[in-house]
């Protein structure tokens, strides 16, 4: 039997499936025993949020979600060897050791909010293998957030009304004035290739007016971020629900809803699933997510063909209040829904608060994924070695005639001398 090496390219510390930890706990709707013989190097510490390989010994640590899924695969699916991945590891020799490699807990995100002296090494491994899903093209068009967002908007699926400032083409004053022509009275501010809510300011046209520092600060403490998403404040956002929903290979798989503390009673994050979830924004939600990930590209392998997304999520909002965007006409009285972000394969996969046990369910979707890229990979290679097989064939054909005909004149040639030389 075959087996296919696939890298799983780990890294989260917020999503973790065993305890102790705070929140609903896997416990109650799957069994993490197997688990039980997973090396502790792969669990993180909850304190320091570090791999325990890089831990004083005895330190306690979680396994999160990404390298239980690999773990789940390795224990439960013999055609498939396992590597798993960690930040640290993470190079483009070690990816090009697999056959092919899935992105499940880190991505450029990290490397952009770490910003240490491992980036460049790690950035190169995303940017340069041929072997890795989702590809760069796919990645980076979900993480330089105004191509997914223009394609959307080009395609009707409704967004809030945004102004995009990418780097060296935007200054605090310019901005301003942009917004104050749209009409817009709050904005929120935004970043492409960010992560964890970092970088996310909500500002008032009128204090901006008052003190130009707030702008200048902002402009100037991220001058390195590639691009601001600047978009008009919906207050309607923050009462409402905002709806996630999980789709692998452009089909939905399930969705949560979580609302922010400040519109809670309790004045905590509510989080909801399943039923759970009104049917009129789990409707809305899907319908609009559907809308939006047909605008992403397909993933495209080094010969040519190209295979349907993995994981990727729709974050889906709620607005049912009046917007100033002079090119916006939603009706104030009504919800619209509307499509706040997209997210990669690496995002919240929220395994602790679902009803049902999801490890087994994305176990068997990447098992079957890794076996159609790794059958579309080396149909192609076979392709064309039979293409050059087929072109030798044909020279040495069209060559061994040549050969054959240039031996008859020689032996003719012969011949003839000797007859010649008999007559004399």
């Amino acid at each position: 039997m075959t087996r296919i090496r696939v890298g799983f390219i780990c890294g989260k510390d917020t999503d973790f499936v065993e305890h102790p930890g705070k929140g609903p706990q896997y416990s109650k709707i799957g069994n993490s025993k197997f688990l039980a013989d997973m090396p502790d190097r792969y669990r993180v510490d909850p304190a320091s949020h570090e791999y325990l390989v890089d831990c004083e010994a005895g330190t306690q640590g979680q396994a999160h979600c990404d390298v239980a899924l690999a773990w789940y695969i390795q224990k439960h699916y013999p055609d498939i060897s396992v590597d798993i991945i960690t930040p640290d590891e993470l190079c483009l020799q070690r990816l090009h050791s697999n056959d092919l490699n899935f992105t499940l807990g880190y991505n450029a995100v990290n490397i952009s909010v770490e910003n240490n002296d491992s980036g460049p090494r790690k950035r190169e491994a995303f940017e340069k293998a041929k072997n890795i899903f989702p590809t760069w093209e796919a990645e980076d068009f979900i993480l330089i957030k105004s191509k997914y967002m223009k394609a959307c908007m080009k395609a009707g699926v409704p967004m809030a009304p945004t102004i995009f400032a990418p780097k060296g083409k935007r200054s605090p004053a310019q901005l301003l004035k942009e917004i104050k022509a749209r009409g817009w009275r709050h904005f929120v501010m935004k970043q492409s290739e960010s992560g964890f809510c970092l970088g996310f300011l909500k500002l008032s046209v009128e204090d901006c007016e008052k003190s130009p520092k707030i702008l200048n600060d902002y402009f100037k403490d991220y001058a390195h971020c590639p691009e601001f998403i600047v978009q008009e404040a919906i207050e309607g956002f923050t009462r409402n629900w905002e709806t996630r929903c999980f789709w692998f290979n452009g089909k939905f798989l399930y969705a949560i809803a979580n609302m922010a503390a400040v519109s809670t009673k309790d004045q905590k994050e509510h989080i909801v699933t399943g039923k759970d979830i009104p049917k009129e924004f789990l409707e809305n939600a899907k319908r609009i997510g559907a809308q939006a990930i047909k605008n992403l590209p397909d993933l495209k392998l080094p010969n040519g063909k190209s295979v349907k997304n993995i994981l990727v999520r729709t974050d889906i909002g709620c607005s049912d209040s009046q917007l100033y965007d002079c090119n916006t006409n939603w009706d104030p009285n009504k919800k619209t829904f509307f499509l706040n972000e997209i997210e990669p394969s690496s995002t919240t996969y929220f395994v602790r608060w679902l009803k049902f046990d999801c490890i087994p369910m994305y176990a068997k979707l990447y098992a079957a994924k890794a076996r159609e890229i790794y059958k579309k990979m080396k149909a192609a290679k076979k392709g064309t070695a039979t293409k050059k097989a087929t072109k030798t064939t044909m020279k040495t054909k069209g060559k061994t005639p040549m050969k054959a005909m240039t031996s008859s004149r020689k032996v003719m040639k012969a011949s003839m001398k000797k007859s010649t030389k008999a007559k004399k």
